[in-house]
C-alpha cells in the first residue's frame, strides 16, 4: 500500500508537471502570436504575466491558433488537480484531541513499551 500511494503519487505529479508546461507552452504562443500581429502592449504584459495571454486568447482566437488549446487545456488539468488536493486536505483525518500537527497525525503512533 505505501509503494502505491508513492507511485500514484509520482504520476499525480508527472500529471501536473505536464499540464503547467502545456499551460505555459500555450501561455508563450499567444504571446509571439500578439508581437507577430504588432500587439506591442499586449505581448509584453502577457510575456510578464502569463495568465494575461489567456485574456488575448480569448478575444483573438483566429490569431493565436493551437496555444489556445493548449492554454485552455493545461489550465483545466491544473485548476481540477488543484481542487481535488484541495478537497483531499478535508479527508486527512482530525485529531482526537482537537491539537497535533499535520505530521504528527499521519506518522504512525509509536508502539508500547
Amino acid at each position: 500500500m505505501e509503494i502505491l500511494l508513492i507511485v500514484l503519487t509520482c504520476v499525480v505529479g508527472l500529471v501536473f508537471a505536464i499540464a503547467v508546461a502545456m499551460f505555459y507552452l500555450g501561455c508563450l504562443g499567444a504571446t509571439l502570436a500578439a508581437f507577430n500581429n504588432g500587439r506591442i502592449v499586449w505581448g509584453s504584459l502577457s510575456f510578464f504575466l502569463p495568465p494575461l495571454a489567456l485574456l488575448y486568447g480569448i478575444r483573438n482566437k483566429q490569431q493565436v491558433g493551437w496555444s489556445y488549446g493548449f492554454m485552455v487545456k493545461g489550465g483545466a488539468v491544473v485548476a481540477i488537480l488543484a481542487l481535488l488536493a484541495w478537497g483531499g486536505m478535508h479527508l486527512l483525518p482530525a485529531p482526537a484531541n482537537g491539537g497535533g500537527q499535520l505530521m504528527e497525525r499521519l506518522l504512525p503512533q509509536p508502539a508500547p513499551q
